[in-house]
């Protein structure tokens, strides 16, 4: 099967968030060193793993999306879907990262620290954004059965 353009740019961001669990291993191996180590990092390994697992299954979801995110003959580019994807991503990926640096987790509803706040409500928009886009990439897939 031949990846169309919106396709290819699923891939082309599946891809990217592979890099970024890679170096999320690597932070994390650096982060769980002990603190007399000269390796530690001095963040807390907990935030760092949830990124690095969440980009290694949002690189391997884009991967078995991108065939159904391709437009069919007759069809238009779903254009529309292909940049909720990369918001909702986006979004996602940036407040793990911000809850990495921070040693935040960014999963309170109500927390004493401020930027937990904003930091759950943020992650919570991105993660919605990209379940609907998801949802409707499955209801593509469901329609070409």
């Amino acid at each position: 099967m031949t990846l169309s353009l919106a396709g290819r740019a699923t891939v082309k961001l599946a891809l990217a968030m592979l890099a970024v669990a890679v170096v999320g291993v690597v932070v994390h191996t650096l982060a769980a060193q002990g603190p007399s180590s000269p390796w530690w990092l001095g963040v807390l390994p907990g935030p760092v793993a949830q990124l690095r697992d969440a980009s290694a299954l949002l690189a391997a979801l884009l991967l078995a999306a991108a065939p159904y995110v391709s437009a069919r003959e007759g069809e238009p580019e779903p254009w529309s879907l292909v940049v909720a994807l990369y918001a909702g991503v986006t979004i996602v990926v940036i407040t793990l990262a911000i809850g990495a640096m921070t040693g935040m987790y960014g999963v309170q509803i109500e927390d004493p620290r401020i930027e937990s706040r904003w930091l759950f409500r943020a992650r919570s928009l991105g993660e919605l954004i990209l379940l609907g886009a998801l949802f409707a990439f499955a209801r593509r897939a469901w329609k070409t059965r």
